[in-house]
């Protein structure tokens, strides 16, 4: 529900979540056993997240156990997570209870990506929320996604045109 990268959620910590806008503040990654600055730039992101979201949030804070690292998904000892860990102890029996074929971790991110394309989102709000460098970044890897036929477009500019303002910009003569 957000697009971010593994090591990135291995980063977060409750400090990076934005109770009162709803968003996380994707600001480090963690990987291989190291800690890193993000991406590029960009990747230093603010995702906004639906109430739903936020609400499962706020639960798993009051079960999540404490630790130092201040970390959203601390492991047992209270480190970040391992990646072969996670998808193996987690992810993938996650998967076989909901009957979802077998994929990986980084599928995620671009479902997350392909249902804000369906949905209409604007390509400038899904690239700032992906933090990809530019929307052409995201253009260059989703643009097989764009519809090539939209009739609903074209109802909508024809209905601009000829219908919203009480007059026609061109006449019927």
């Amino acid at each position: 529900m957000s697009g971010v990268r593994q090591g990135e959620l291995y980063g977060l910590k409750w400090s990076d979540v934005d109770w009162e806008n709803s968003q996380v503040h994707i600001q480090r990654t963690y990987n291989n056993q190291e800690w890193y600055d993000v991406k590029t730039e960009t990747s230093n992101r603010k995702i906004d997240l639906g109430p739903a979201m936020i609400a499962e949030l706020k639960k798993w804070k009051l079960a999540c156990p404490p630790n130092e690292l201040d970390l959203i998904f601390p492991n047992e000892a209270g480190q970040p997570l391992n990646h072969n860990n996670a998808v193996s102890r987690y992810f993938n029996p996650a998967l076989k209870k909901a009957g979802i074929k077998r994929i990986r971790f980084h599928d995620l991110r671009h479902t997350y990506a392909s249902l804000l394309i369906e949905q209409g989102e604007n390509i400038k709000y899904i690239q700032t929320q992906l933090g990809h460098s530019s929307p052409t970044v995201t253009w260059n890897i989703y643009a097989h996604l764009m519809k090539k036929v939209n009739q609903e477009a074209a109802s909508r500019l024809e209905n601009t045109v000829f219908n919203t303002t009480g007059h026609k910009m061109v006449t019927t003569e």
